[in-house]
């Protein structure tokens, strides 16, 4: 283990929450693009997925007979997606207003971009940051599925 507590595989475990860090080889717009092009989502998520990638934009992920709805609560072209699960319960989520089963309660994922420069010869490198809050049974996402989008 690492002196920030990080493992040498960039993953930590926070109280309720693992995040993890990897350095991908390619530009930060490219990591971009596959975190909100639905098809790309896929590979990470799992599942097909329909995403309308806004702020209050609604996200469903169907994979083996199973559902999940969620809301994007956090969109920052080039920097951060925020996307939180709503209960089996909920058909939509919303990002106001009461609630007695919030969005967020079963769960949440927060992916974070950073531009990292190059040292030497020009190549684009982006540190994706995923941060993962959900309860048990929903599965992990795959940092290795966005390293090859």
């Amino acid at each position: 283990m690492a002196e920030d507590g990080m493992s040498e595989t960039g993953e930590t475990v926070e109280m309720g929450a693992v995040r993890r860090s990897v350095l991908l080889p390619v530009a930060v717009e490219a990591v971009w693009a596959a975190l909100t092009d639905a098809g790309h989502l896929s590979a990470w998520l799992g599942g097909d997925v329909d995403l309308e990638a806004f702020p209050g934009g609604q996200i469903v992920v169907r994979e083996n007979g199973r559902l999940r709805r969620g809301v994007i609560v956090d969109l920052e072209p080039l920097r951060h997606l925020e996307i939180r699960w709503l209960p089996p319960s909920r058909r939509v989520g919303f990002l106001w207003g009461p609630d007695d089963d919030p969005a967020g309660s079963a769960g949440e994922v927060e992916f974070r971009l950073e531009p990292v420069e190059a040292q030497g010869a020009y190549r684009p490198r982006t540190r994706l940051t995923v941060i993962e809050r959900a309860p048990s049974g929903h599965p992990a996402g795959r940092p290795d599925a966005l390293a090859k989008a």
